[in-house]
């Protein structure tokens, strides 16, 4: 019998946030819901339980209103519920929370323990891969299929190009993809009878008799100050569609009335030319990754752009290093983009990526030179490692930052968005090195400096034997159209294209625009667009000048991702959508003819 544990999270909608300023955290005192990616993880458990008779146990850390998600998880179908209550709990960020929960999770020989992606609140997964450390066994985040045989987990994950296929042995962690499996409905009358079954409630001092581990305390990152973001009041003015030909052209004399066919105008930051020397305490490291085919990510050089500006501003170097063999490839890229020197860890136990060999490496050479701070993509193999290199350090890690600054007293300020973005909040840590991941796009690239040259070192370690193997990556990205990361002009893809046919449509007028293509998740959802194209709630957010939406009806689960777009035209045949809300030019009408009409208008303005 297979012994499985789900972590579970209460979470206030997103749209029913409430903050307190005093103390700088949300009050969870509102109508509060289990996180959406964490009810994958009870639906998996479920399965597994009627398919292999597994006993199953749900596990939340919380107030006492938090009770409710775990009767709800009871009457989806497990087992056992046990909640961590305790004051001493309050205010913890991902590694103390990860702490008290590995604490407990510890008790229990379990082979399996499952936790949502991320949490929707925080927009963080780091709290998985933090406990997989604590633990000292495999994970495999972003699970999409999943296949046991025996002892052994055969699973794709969710990769940033498309899937990685992925073999680990029990014990395992596994944090799960929305589309992994659907969740279970509970309906009225099953959840009455699940308010009749035992809750076991733990206390801090049960789990340890060292409470300064857990709680606010136990955090090594701390929130300075909350700032809400509004959205932006929009007037939308309506161009008449009768006329297909005619409301195209219109279209075209708006936006470049409104300057939105102009590119934006980068006075990009010089790298200097000298090479700055290491100094402990002072330099900044950037984990340099590479995609599918060899290329150094945009993510790694915006990094580097920012390594760069904060090295100069605490008078020490640029240190690049990475997992890659490509990285020494482009050792003259990386360096014109500011790196002073590379260092590459070797062991034949990053011939194929494992989170936790990764972590291992890093941590082995971050420990020697003792930088000031370490920055890596928000990825999805950046948030895989990063988060299991921060527990096994002891680290604060600032997830999916936005931003990075420096104090008064030359410490990181990570600016981190929660709730889709309907907040910022400006990170500090305790700890050295001060660590982020970053999204890509939002940084600025600075000019390279192709003189630099940088001195590359290798440094053979000593690791252990990776807890999971990487077999295969396949890419799922189509390359005829431009990257959506950083795009400046996007076009969205929503249900009412119809289907695949009207997808091809569109893409030929983002190739037309030379634009990144977006889409709905229930656009990915059916498979017409790659996930790592869905815009909102439980996708990317981004931040183009111009952003044509075509056939989305405009709900919040989209439109908080391009809250940061500065123009959008919307097309939609209901005059009551609500994406005329957010837009700024709206079109009344059958999209297919009006694409079609703006396709033909700009090949005439691309071609005069």
């Amino acid at each position: 019998m297979r012994k499985i544990a789900v972590c579970i999270k209460q979470i206030p909608l997103v749209e029913d946030t409430n903050f307190d300023p005093v103390t700088r955290t949300i009050r969870r005192d509102g109508v509060n819901v289990i996180s959406a990616y964490d009810l994958r993880a009870i639906a998996q458990a479920v399965d597994l339980k009627n398919r292999f008779g597994a006993e199953t146990v749900v596990v939340t850390m919380g107030p006492p209103q938090a009770r409710e998600a775990l009767t709800d998880a009871l009457g989806m179908g497990l087992d056992r519920a046990v909640h961590l209550q305790d004051r001493a709990f309050a205010g913890a960020d991902t590694l103390a929370t990860a702490r008290a929960l590995a604490l407990w999770l510890k008790r229990e020989a379990f082979d399996l323990i499952m936790l949502g992606k991320y949490s929707l609140d925080a927009e963080t997964g780091q709290v998985g891969p933090e406990i997989a450390e604590l633990l000292g066994i495999a994970q495999i985040t972003g699970v999409r299929t999943l296949e046991l045989d025996g002892d052994r987990i055969r699973a794709e994950r969710e990769s940033d190009e498309g899937l990685d296929q992925v073999e680990a042995l029990m014990p395992a962690l596994l944090t799960c993809a929305e589309r992994l499996i659907n969740p279970i409905k509970i309906d009225p009358k099953t959840r009455a009878a699940a308010q009749s079954m035992p809750i076991e409630t733990v206390t801090a001092a049960q789990l340890t008799a060292d409470a300064a581990q857990l709680g606010l305390a136990g955090s090594p990152t701390w929130v300075q100050e909350v700032r809400a973001q509004e959205s932006p009041k929009v007037h939308c003015t309506m161009i008449d569609a009768a006329d297909p030909e005619l409301a195209a052209e219109r279209v075209i004399a708006a936006l470049e009335s409104c300057g939105a066919l102009k590119p934006r105008v980068h006075r990009r930051r010089p790298i200097a030319a000298p090479i700055r020397p290491p100094a402990r305490g002072k330099d900044v490291w950037v984990a340099v990754e590479s995609d599918l085919a060899g290329a150094i990510t945009l993510g790694s050089l915006e990094l580097l752009s920012a390594a760069d500006r904060l090295a100069t501003q605490l008078g020490g170097a640029v240190i690049a290093t990475g997992l890659s063999a490509d990285i020494a490839r482009h050792a003259g890229l990386i360096a014109s983009y500011g790196a002073d020197r590379i260092i590459i860890p070797a062991s034949p136990a990053l011939a194929s990526y494992s989170p936790d060999s990764a972590a291992a490496a890093i941590a082995d050479l971050v420990r020697d030179r003792a930088p000031w701070g370490l920055l890596l993509c928000a990825s999805e193999r950046g948030r895989d490692w990063g988060p299991r290199l921060a527990a096994r350090m002891g680290l604060g890690l600032t997830g999916d930052a936005i931003g990075l600054e420096l104090d008064g007293e030359n410490r990181m300020v990570a600016l981190k968005p929660a709730f889709g973005g309907n907040i910022v909040a400006p990170i500090l840590s305790k700890t050295y090195p001060q660590a982020a991941t970053v999204r890509q796009g939002v940084l600025e690239l600075a000019e390279p400096n192709p003189a630099r040259r940088a001195a590359v070192e290798t440094v053979a370690l000593e690791l252990a034997a990776p807890l999971t193997r990487t077999v295969n990556s396949v890419s799922s990205i189509d390359h005829s159209v431009a990257p959506l990361d950083g795009a400046e002009v996007v076009v969205g893809i929503g249900m009412g294209v119809g289907g695949p046919e009207g997808v091809a449509v569109v893409k030929d007028f983002a190739r037309t625009l030379g634009a990144a293509i977006c889409a709905t998740r229930r656009v990915t959802d059916k498979g017409w667009v790659a996930h790592q194209l869905q815009v909102g709630l439980t996708g990317k957010a981004i931040a183009p000048r111009l952003y044509f939406s075509v056939g989305i009806r405009g709900v919040p689960n989209h439109t908080v991702g391009i809250k940061r777009a500065e123009t959008i035209v919307a097309i939609n045949n209901d005059p009551d959508a609500v994406i005329f809300e957010r837009a700024n030019f709206g079109l009344v009408g059958d999209w297919q003819p009006l694409t079609r009409a703006l396709i033909a208008a700009f090949q005439r303005r691309n071609a005069a």
